[in-house]
């Protein structure tokens, strides 16, 4: 039974300035100290990521200013040489142009603070240089007659490496490491990674000559020990995802029978991976077109998936010795390296589920993706595939991101649809009261493959628009104390009245409509007005809905039915100057399926002085401050979903008082005069401070107004 290693190329001493690099298996001594992993001042835990642009200027600075990762940038002129002819042909063979690290999005995992830290990934190689620089300061555990050499070395390197000269994908994961050389030694390999909890198993190899047919399989397993290495595999993949290298034989017509062997043992595709190596053209941080290097996904597709394996890695040539490579044996290992970075971002999520993200956010929308299927990853997920490419080029930085809609799952069972519907529409008498008791609060909200991720609260609550500075009504000049309705308007809005009877007491039915919420609603209203010789005082009540939004509407909840209660009294100063003080107050219930229901007060207020024959006959002059509606109080509270401190998901009360912060205030200037008969020219200026309740909130405004009775 012969082993092959799937490596295209491996040049020692490539044209890049490597201290120690040499051609030979001697080292010139002199290894630096472990590099550091990239951070940032502000390193994000990965469920916070609900956006690549709060950590973009990291992941281009390390990009373009650590020597780590400008390290991996092909040096000029290397090519895959498809025809085997040692001359460049550039319609066969492949320019090894760009960067995988930045191919596949791990500078941005990286910029997130993502390091592989806690996750062991396991390898099953040719033999490691267990002294080499990069793999310094890790727990490293080896299995029996462990040998050296270049190739184990520079797998390892790509998995998990990390040294002053190089970084790899899981910078500090730790590694198991054993050889190739016998089915005994994969199969203890396999065991001591499934003992472990490794994410993954790494094998950048296969059999010779072996497909994945159902002949050449029962030919594997007559060799001895080969079944106890089946066993093994399947012991581990009970949990951990298994890794196989594609041949890197551009035209191979069939896929070798360890990445294919799902074909023949359907019960280990869930945790197996084909990896495939290709050169993809990039713009901005979108594949636009690739070139494949290696053998197609083919049969494995399904399972399949592809990553840029050119790269600068260790080798067994000295503690601190480098060397560029091509080929799937390090394609795969970067695939390993972002499961580890995935598994300590979704501490929750199983390493199948891992396994699936990196499936379902693989890039295939690039020119000469051709669909040969599709897989349902998740319930109505469903992501396509190819023969050459299997589901496309990994990206980790999207794998990060939430796949889908995010749904937040309150403890009543409730789900909400975070993209669809608002946890709340504040309602206008509260302000950005809701939001601001919800300010700082983060809500687990699960994607469409569990992920959770980390949802400021506040943003979940949708803020009305404050209502203009100018209503209707006032293009009209009309009795304030007689148009007042007992203060009515200021919490059911502009109506139509039909009174019911006449007398001292007025019985009145109101008709009024929302513009916002599209809600029609009747209203009953009582008063009475009592004249005085200078003055006069109207009393009222009335009952109607929330048809001016001033309560908070919650998802699942219906508007609210309204109470009032109000007074206005106008008096004559002298024969030219006159003051009215209006008052009102509201009780109403904000009733939710999500909140616990609050009971609420409101009030409004007006007080006004006018002054007429000012500057011209029959003109007039008046002043007047206002409080439109707002709470005074009110309380509710929500359980919602949190992280505790050992990230789990809990559920937490938390109290929302629905009073705003600080009320509007509104003062208005307003003048009017006659320009000719039964016409009168008005002039308003009105200031609006904490508009719409919200604190610090302002708005200015003039109305010209023209009335003409005819």
């Amino acid at each position: 039974m012969r082993f092959s290693k799937y490596i295209a190329a491996l040049l020692v001493c490539p044209t890049v300035l490597l201290t120690g690099c040499v051609g030979d298996d001697t080292s010139s001594g002199g290894g630096g100290e472990t590099g550091s992993p990239p951070s940032t001042s502000d390193a994000l835990q990965a469920y916070f990521l609900q956006s690549l642009d709060t950590v973009r200027a990291e992941a281009n600075r390390l990009l373009n200013d650590d020597s780590r990762y400008q390290l991996q940038d092909t040096p000029t002129g290397a090519y895959a040489d498809l025809n085997g002819n040692g001359v460049y042909d550039p319609i066969v063979d492949v320019l090894l142009n760009g960067s995988p690290l930045r191919h596949a999005g791990i500078h941005y995992a990286h910029a997130a603070g993502l390091t592989g830290a806690g996750e062991v990934i396991a390898i099953s190689d040719a033999g490691f240089l267990t002294s080499h620089e990069t793999l310094a300061g890790k727990t490293l555990t080896t299995g029996s007659n462990l040998l050296v050499d270049n190739h184990g070395t520079f797998v390892a390197s790509v998995a998990a490496g990390n040294s002053d000269d190089m970084i790899g994908v899981a910078p500090e994961a730790d590694l198991i490491l054993g050889n190739f050389g016998s089915f005994e030694q994969l199969r203890e390999t396999a065991l001591s990674a499934a003992s472990l909890g490794a994410v993954a198993l790494n094998n950048s190899w296969g059999f010779d000559g072996l497909d994945a047919t159902i002949s050449d399989y029962s030919e594997m397993q007559s060799y001895s020990g080969a079944q106890s290495y089946i066993q093994g595999l399947e012991t581990f993949a009970q949990d951990g995802i298994v890794l196989f290298a594609v041949s890197n034989d551009n035209e191979n017509p069939t896929i070798g029978l360890m990445a294919g062997l799902p074909l023949l043992e359907p019960d280990l595709e869930d945790s197996w991976l084909a990896v495939v190596n290709g050169v993809p053209v990039m713009q901005d941080d979108d594949i636009v077109s690739a070139r494949r290097v290696s053998g197609a996904c083919l049969e494995a597709a399904a399972w399949c998936i592809a990553a840029d394996g050119s790269w600068i890695g260790a080798t067994a040539g000295g503690i601190d010795s480098y060397a560029f490579g091509t080929g799937t044996s390090y394609s795969a290992p970067l695939v390993a390296g972002a499961l580890a970075l995935l598994a300590e971002a979704f501490p929750t999520l199983t390493h199948q589920d891992l396994r699936v993200r990196l499936l379902a956010t693989a890039d295939n929308s690039f020119t000469g993706f051709e669909t040969s299927g599709s897989v349902e990853l998740a319930d109505g997920f469903y992501h396509d595939y190819s023969d050459e490419w299997g589901h496309g080029f990994i990206d980790v930085a999207a794998a990060l991101l939430p796949i889908g809609q995010p749904v937040v799952t309150l403890e009543s069972g409730f789900e909400l649809d975070v993209g669809r519907d608002p946890l709340a529409a504040s309602g206008g008498a509260s302000g950005d009261a809701v939001a601001r008791a919800l300010n700082g609060v983060e809500v687990v909200s699960l994607d469409a493959f569990s992920a959770p991720f980390a949802i400021e609260a506040s943003s979940l609550v949708a803020q009305r628009s404050s209502a203009p500075l100018f209503s209707p009504s006032e293009l009209h000049k009309r009795d304030r104390l007689k148009e007042s309705s007992f203060r009515r308007d200021a919490f059911f809005g502009q109506g139509v009245r039909v009174p019911l009877q006449g007398g001292e007491s007025d019985l009145e039915i109101s008709y009024y409509n929302s513009s916002l919420s599209g809600v029609d609603s009747y209203g009953l209203g009582l008063s009475r007005t009592f004249d005085f010789s200078n003055a006069s005082l109207q009393l009222s009540a009335g009952i109607g809905h929330d048809t001016a939004n001033l309560l908070s509407t919650w998802n699942g909840s219906s508007s609210s039915t309204l109470f009032t209660v109000g007074m206005a009294y106008a008096a004559n100063l002298s024969s030219s100057t006159s003051a009215s003080f209006e008052v009102g107050y509201a009780s109403g219930r904000e009733a939710s399926m999500l909140a616990q229901p609050a009971d609420v007060l409101m009030n409004s207020a007006t007080l006004s002085l006018s002054h007429r024959n000012a500057f011209t006959r029959n003109d007039t002059i008046s002043i007047s401050l206002s409080l439109p509606a707002a709470v005074t109080s009110g309380s509710t509270s929500l359980s919602l979903p949190t992280f505790s401190e050992t990230n789990k998901i809990v559920y937490t009360n938390i109290p929302v008082s629905l009073a705003p912060e600080r009320r509007e205030m509104q003062l208005s200037l307003t003048y009017e005069r006659p320009i000719a008969s039964g016409a009168t020219l008005g002039l308003t200026l009105r200031h609006a401070e904490n508009q719409g309740n919200i604190s610090g909130a302002r708005d200015t405004g003039v109305l010209f107004t023209l009335n003409r009775v005819f």
